[in-house]
């Protein structure tokens, strides 16, 4: 059986009044969004319902409770799971919990929490475990207890102190737990292989006949205890490995540790990194070792400590566990996981399936049915969704661009116009031409509450003006151009607008061209091309007086036509002389050094360009909730 439901009211950032309710795949379920979403909430409901197999026991406190915004704490909140697709042996074993919902058997695993307000003036918080969808059936204790326990996995965690020996370490626990050293707990019978416990008693009583040993232990009991020994009560201690105490205080002893670097006698710390790789991989170990257990795994941000690259093959490997066995393999069960990430590059390892967006407490899965995406729009983007594409899944404003150019320009004319985007939150999406409604439909829904998320795409209008002919050749010009065909391209380029999804198209041909159109804007691209063609050994403010010079005569050669100077500019552009990548660095970097205000600044711009900042800078008017 698996989670196919949370359901969470009153409890933190969801109110009564818009519960969260999050259907999960038996397998991967990735939770992004940015900061104080609700990611953190998602993972800590179930854990305060079912518990986990550590020793981090939650109890709910009177900063659980919602709080509206006008600063009252509802005093009653519900968390619960729901389990399905319960084996036969499963329903046989749990009936008395299980619901029979139209011939369906179903456990609601529930968490009914109330607040009281304590005579001195302090708050009670009264808590009731139990089954039924409004936690109105049996307790939930013994066995379905145990059974339903999960594995956590916390954020930032000590792993080298976890898996390091000592009293009631992690460690120890995972061992204990494991079936295959149940039989190692017990002395072998006569004839048969030493157990671990024959094993560890043998290296004890080695260790106890060691002469420096005992010594040492002579020492300590003469010279020491037996002077604070009271009569009839003598004092004595043995030194040794301790192996005579119970199979816990054994197992205490262990530790589990990476081994040296190859090329390395001796073993050396290592990094916090491979270090949590190794504590991951010893609770993955316990989870899958467990078949009267449900294999559930909460994991809060496992990106700490490691580099991206490390970060792709843990995704890999937990995708892997998540997945259905295979029929070889039918021992093994398929864990199901619910994980938390800040980590764009664990995000673009993912299927876009297996994500749920959270933004303002809002819970939006990103599964098929879901999204505006298509069938083949899911395909095109688990293989081309990157980690810089998939920093649109933590923004609050996402600008999708064609090319480098955009990338490099708008965050410095977005901080001259007075909207940086990094104060905004707005992350670039460079899609290189192809795709934008593919990255702009996943924050689009199919019905329900819309994605707050403002999505720009900019789109170059590509027709050419009639000054650009003899550059362009047999293309076809702005006059050439059917009035029906023209008029139907930029209807296409429109077609994806609604939501939060707006396009915005160049006035003309293309960013560059638009700007060199711009009178007052046109003289910082001049510079910027000259800059970048320019020898390293030209002194820049000589590269920029000619440029200057250069403008100025093409504009009193050609008088008010904008568009013939405007070509003028952008030809080397157009036949590839320069980089545009290298223009817009320039370009960028002459703009940050601009003293305009941003009403100044804005009647240089392209129209266009200044309403798509300010689309995705607005930030909406955005209802409280935790619905899916």
């Amino acid at each position: 059986m698996y989670i196919s439901e949370l359901f969470v009211s009153g409890f933190r950032c969801f109110p009564v009044a818009g519960p969260l309710q999050l259907e999960l795949k038996p397998g991967l379920n990735i939770i992004v969004g940015p900061n104080d979403a609700g990611k953190t909430a998602i993972i800590d409901a179930p854990r305060h319902v079912l518990w986990t197999r550590g020793d981090d026991f939650v109890r709910l406190d009177s900063g659980d409770f919602y709080v509206d915004r006008q600063g009252q704490r509802t005093t009653e909140l519900l968390i619960r799971c729901t389990f399905d697709d319960l084996s036969e042996l499963e329903e046989a074993r749990f009936l008395e919990w299980c619901s029979n919902e139209a011939g369906r058997f179903r456990l609601h695993a529930c968490l009914r929490g109330t607040l009281r307000q304590s005579a001195g003036g302090g708050h009670t918080v009264m808590t009731q475990y139990r089954a039924g969808k409004d936690a109105d059936g049996l307790p939930l204790e013994g066995d379905l207890r145990e059974y339903l326990k999960t594995t956590y996995l916390r954020p930032l965690r000590d792993a080298e102190r976890e898996l390091r020996s000592g009293r009631r370490s992690r460690l120890s626990r995972i061992l204990g737990a494991l079936p295959i050293m149940a039989a190692q707990s017990k002395n072998a019978e006569e004839g048969a292989p030493p157990t671990l416990l024959d094993t560890l008693q043998t290296a004890d009583n080695a260790v106890n006949a060691n002469s420096s040993v005992q010594k040492v232990e002579e020492a300590v009991n003469t010279t020491f205890l037996n002077r604070l020994s009271f009569a009839g009560d003598e004092l004595s201690a043995t030194l040794g490995l301790g192996a005579k105490g119970s199979f816990d205080q054994v197992l205490e002893r262990f530790e589990l540790y990476l081994n040296a670097k190859a090329g390395h006698a001796e073993r050396t710390a290592r990094g916090l990194g491979y270090n949590n790789l190794l504590f991951m991989a010893a609770e993955l170990l316990l989870l899958q070792s467990h078949l009267e257990q449900v294999p559930f795994l909460l994991i809060e941000e496992p990106e700490a400590h490691l580099h991206p690259q490390h970060q792709s093959l843990f995704m890999q490997l937990l995708a892997n566990r998540a997945a259905p066995p295979p029929a070889e393999q039918p021992e093994r069960r398929q864990v199901q996981v619910l994980l938390t990430t800040h980590s764009p590059h664990l995000a673009a390892g993912a299927d876009v399936e297996s994500l749920v967006l959270m933004v303002e407490h809002y819970a939006y899965p990103l599964s098929e049915g879901r999204t505006r995406l298509d069938h083949d729009d899911y395909g095109f983007l688990r293989r081309f969704l990157d980690a810089t594409k998939a920093n649109l899944f933590f923004a609050r404003g996402v600008i999708v661009v064609e090319g480098d150019a955009e990338n490099l320009l708008l965050p410095a004319i977005a901080r001259k116009l007075g909207c940086s985007l990094e104060d905004h939150g707005i992350s670039i999406v460079n899609v290189g031409h192809v795709g934008l409604f593919r990255y702009s439909r996943i924050l689009q829904r199919k019905e329900g509450r819309e994605v707050p998320v403002p999505v720009a795409l900019l789109h170059d209008r590509d027709i050419p003006p009639d000054a650009a002919k003899k550059l362009v050749g047999e293309r076809k010009t702005e006059s050439e151009w059917d009035t029906t065909k023209k008029a139907a391209r930029l209807a296409g380029m429109r077609s994806e607008d609604s939501q939060g999804v707006k396009a915005f198209i160049s006035d003309q041909w293309t960013l560059e061209f638009d700007i060199a159109r711009q009178p007052r804007f046109a003289p910082l691209l001049h510079r910027a091309i000259r800059l970048a063609r320019a020898s390293r050994k030209k002194p820049r403010d000589e590269v920029i007086a000619e440029a200057d010079a250069e403008l100025a005569g093409w504009r009193a050669s050609n008088g008010a036509d904008t568009d013939v100077v405007a070509v003028l500019i952008f030809q080397p552009i157009y036949e590839r002389q320069i980089s545009k990548v290298e223009v817009a660095e320039q370009l960028a970097d002459l703009v940050d050094q601009l003293s305009d205000k941003p009403a100044d600044f804005r009647a240089k711009c392209p129209p266009y360009l200044v309403e798509a900042i300010e689309h995705v800078t607005r930030r909406p008017a955005l209802p409280a909730g935790g619905a899916k």
